[in-house]
């Protein structure tokens, strides 16, 4: 039934662009929650975009801004995201205390640590997950509004509790590098990573080598502001001598 009514909903949209929930309420004759599930699976699935009181079509000209689900992301580059977590987790000492940032390469470093003690502190739920029953971590997740699509918290009570909070190292992923200028895809998570980085004595920025020279939708922070920025070892000498003058790179 699920995916019957999920068919119509893109098929709707393939023939007006656009369309109501109360539209689909109507004619799939079932509940408006039912419909904004429907429509929220759609959305993690990149197969349409959420308006008010209703979705649009995906098109070609927002496809490059559009923002991943979580599990979507988990998918592209898994070589260079396992490499990436390894070189993290050789950057986490013990006694650190540690801010890592919602990020499907983040999410790995629990598997790669060798250390007796550190505190980490998250406002990923996935991180979270990975960290918790391990008693050699003291373990912190910070609240907030919950971003579905990318298993974090987000919005002013978060960016209140990181604002009190000093870490040793933060760890942040990043969807484009352009220049001096770091972007991710959505405003509210780009002010908490701008939160965490203000607030951390040594800034980590986390790129596989795909996100070099692109663009997204909002540019939360500066490389020459970073402390290092990780990738992956097949980055190019081009790449190297364009992103030197403004960060140390770690590969």
């Amino acid at each position: 039934m699920k995916n019957a009514r999920q068919d119509v909903i893109l098929e709707t949209l393939d023939k007006k662009n656009s369309v109501k929930v109360s539209e689909l309420v109507d004619e799939l004759e079932v509940t408006d929650m039912t419909i904004r599930r429907d429509l929220q699976e759609l959305e993690d699935e990149n197969l349409l975009i959420r308006v008010h009181g209703g979705a649009r079509k995906v098109s070609n000209g927002n496809q490059g801004f559009l923002e991943l689900s979580h599990n979507t992301k988990r998918d592209i580059n898994p070589k260079e995201k396992k490499e990436i977590a390894k070189l993290i987790a050789e950057n986490i000492k013990d006694h650190d205390i540690v801010y890592l940032g919602s990020d499907t390469t983040i999410e790995l470093v629990y598997d790669y640590l060798d250390i007796n003690h550190a505190k980490i502190i998250t406002n990923s739920i996935y991180v979270f997950n990975k960290f918790k029953d391990d008693e050699r971590f003291d373990l912190i997740l910070i609240g907030g509004s919950f971003r579905t699509k990318t298993g974090s918290f987000a919005g002013s009570i978060t960016n209140d509790i990181l604002s009190s909070m000093h870490v040793e190292k933060a760890f942040i992923g990043v969807n484009a590098i352009n220049e001096n200028n770091i972007f991710n895809a959505n405003e509210d998570e780009g002010v908490v990573q701008r939160t965490a980085f203000e607030n951390a004595k040594i800034r980590y920025i986390i790129a596989d080598t795909s996100k070099f020279n692109k663009l997204d939708f909002y540019q939360f922070y500066t490389l020459d502001k970073i402390d290092y920025l990780v990738t992956n070892k097949d980055i190019s000498p081009s790449l190297l001598k364009q992103y030197e003058p403004y960060v140390k790179i770690i590969y």
